[in-house]
């Protein structure tokens, strides 16, 4: 299984890279999980158009798999559900990439042609902290899905 985190945004600060590496380091018995990062956008006319241009990007990085878009209008899962979700696209999907937008969000022809559309809280959270969280429930939908103790009830 293969499974890709598109961001927007700068590079993270040390501690968020370690907690990444970290994550992605617990799941490779279970997927391979790449990163990928996209500059945010500096040069435009309107956040429209800026959603638009970054979501030109995050195109050229979503070929041939299951499309899951992050925002804030996004269905909510608890751990369990999302594992059960996770669960699906595993036994359909050999690739599964799920879309973090930058600080003015998502370009909405992006969403709406997404497989899915998922929401972590209905707080605003720090993009990089997004990241963690992410990675976090994957490798614990993971741990669910494998019976390892990491996840408790």
């Amino acid at each position: 299984m293969k499974i890709k985190i598109v961001s927007i945004g700068n590079k993270p600060p040390k501690w968020i890279s370690q907690s990444l590496i970290d994550y992605t380091s617990r799941m490779k018995h279970h997927c391979s999980l790449e990163w990928v990062e996209i500059k945010s956008e500096t040069k435009f006319d309107s956040i429209v158009q800026k959603k638009k241009q970054e979501a030109n990007k995050i195109l050229h990085h979503t070929k041939n798999t299951y499309l899951i878009t992050l925002d804030e209008d996004g269905h909510h899962y608890s751990s369990k559900e999302f594992s059960k979700k996770m669960s699906s696209w595993i036994e359909n999907f050999s690739s599964i990439t799920f879309v973090i937008g930058g600080a003015d969000g998502l370009d909405l022809s992006l969403i709406n042609s997404s497989s899915a559309n998922l929401s972590l809280s209905k707080m605003t959270l720090p993009h990089h902290l997004v990241k963690i969280f992410l990675a976090e429930q994957i490798y614990r939908s993971l741990s669910i899905l494998n019976n390892h103790p990491y996840h408790r009830e």
